[in-house]
This record gives C-alpha cells, sequence and structure tokens, in this order.
C-alpha cells in the first residue's frame, strides 16, 4: 500500500498540474493581501471575509475545482491509460489500492486549499488565529468528502471531472443556494458548518440550517459511504 500511496502522489505533484493548482489556490489570498492593504470602504471587514474571500472563492471555488481534479485523477487516469492490471498485480487486497489512492489525492488538495483557506483568513482584515484554525477544520471536512465522491466518480465514467464540475457549479452553487432545506446533501454546506461551529463569527448566517454536530457525522457519512463504493467498484471491475 505505501508504493501506491508514492507512486499516487507523484502522479499528482506533476509540476504542470500542480503549478496550475496552485494559481487557483492563490488567487484568494492574493486578494486578501489587497483588501489588508486598502479595506474596502462601507463594508463589515468580516461579511467581506465571508461573503467576497471565503464563501465565493475558497469554499465554492478553490475546494470543489481542486479536489474534483485529482480526485477524479486519481484511479480515472488509471482506467483510461489501462494501467489498473499492474495495481492488480501487487499482492495487496483491493481496499489496499483504493485507500492509498484517496489518501494521496486528499493529501495534496488538503494542503492546497487548506494553505489558500489558512492564508487568506490569515491575512485578510480581522483575521485570526481561531479564524485561520476554522477554516482548516472546515476546509480538511470538505476535502475528505468531495475526494471520496469524485474518487468513486473516476472508476465510474470517463466524464468524471466534466460530472464533478455541474454538480459544484449548478448543484452546490445554483440549487442548494436557492432551496435550503437540501443543504443536507451539500459538501458545500458541511464545510461553512464546521467553520461556523469552530468560530461562531464567521457563516453566522449563511451555516444556521446546520451545525457542527450535524455536519461533521453528514461528511463521515458521505467519506465512508463512497469510500466503501469505490472499494466495491474495484472488486468488480474487470480489467484487461
Amino acid at each position: 500500500m505505501w508504493t501506491i500511496f508514492r507512486l499516487s502522489l507523484s502522479q499528482m505533484l506533476r509540476p504542470k498540474r500542480l503549478l496550475i493548482l496552485l494559481v487557483v489556490a492563490a488567487v484568494p489570498v492574493a486578494l486578501s493581501i489587497v483588501a489588508a492593504i486598502t479595506p474596502p470602504d462601507g463594508e463589515d471587514l468580516v461579511d467581506f471575509r465571508d461573503d467576497v474571500l471565503m464563501g465565493p472563492l475558497v469554499i465554492a471555488a478553490v475546494l470543489p475545482i481542486i479536489t474534483v481534479v485529482l480526485a477524479t485523477a486519481s484511479l480515472g487516469h488509471e482506467v483510461e491509460d489501462r494501467t489498473m492490471t499492474y495495481l492488480y498485480l501487487k499482492p495487496v487486497p483491493r481496499w489496499g489500492i483504493a485507500l492509498p489512492k484517496i489518501a494521496a489525492a486528499a493529501m495534496v488538495a488538503g494542503v492546497v486549499v487548506v494553505g489558500s483557506g489558512v492564508l487568506t483568513t490569515a491575512i485578510a482584515p480581522e483575521g485570526s488565529f481561531t479564524t485561520s484554525a476554522a477554516a482548516a477544520g472546515g476546509l480538511a471536512v470538505g476535502v475528505l468528502a468531495y475526494t471520496s465522491i469524485f474518487t468513486w466518480a473516476g472508476l465510474m465514467t470517463s466524464h468524471a471531472l466534466a460530472l464533478g464540475l455541474v454538480y459544484v457549479f449548478v448543484w452546490e452553487a445554483a440549487i442548494v443556494g436557492f432551496l435550503q432545506g437540501v443543504r443536507w446533501l451539500s459538501i458545500r454546506h458541511y464545510t461553512e458548518a464546521t467553520i461556523h461551529g469552530i468560530d461562531d463569527i464567521q457563516f453566522a448566517d449563511d451555516a444556521a440550517i446546520l451545525n457542527l454536530g450535524q455536519a461533521l457525522p453528514a461528511a463521515a457519512i458521505v467519506f465512508a459511504l463512497f469510500t466503501a463504493l469505490t472499494i466495491r467498484r474495484i472488486m468488480r471491475m474487470d480489467v484487461p
């Protein structure tokens, strides 16, 4: 399993892909620097941080885009390149293939996404250690949930990346935004509720439907369910 994990990390840390992801993650950090130098006039700084920097940029864009790109490629590229056979030949159980792949994707995505969120909240006006710690905790929850879903999706279809972006920008951004009752099915709102649960100043209005005691079990169920589905899919796949 350790060998599969190391190989997965090396695949995900290809310079060109990593550079693109770092550029995406750097956008909210750059804007937070601008906001720190020239704070927006006539606007509550906490609301600006949550409603401009964290909500639409870090949580709604950086988190899902980076995680979906890495997770769908984790096993999806093995299927497309027909290299799954080599993994099957290794003397490890099928779950020993799935778990290192999920772990590698979550680690790389976590470092980039959490780093972006922590820097954004630390640099932005009204930043604090508690704010950054809350952002780190919430984003880590989001990374794990998204990674499990889209690692499985990468095994199920060659169009997993496109489907992932549709989920993020149609379901999460549009439908859930208007129909608050379905926030129970939204990774974005698990993330916001976790951040709010650690630091109740952040997302005081947006996270009202879910609390920390609801968001964490919901995210854990998603992670466990889709990890199990990934293992099941690997066990049942016909690999040439």
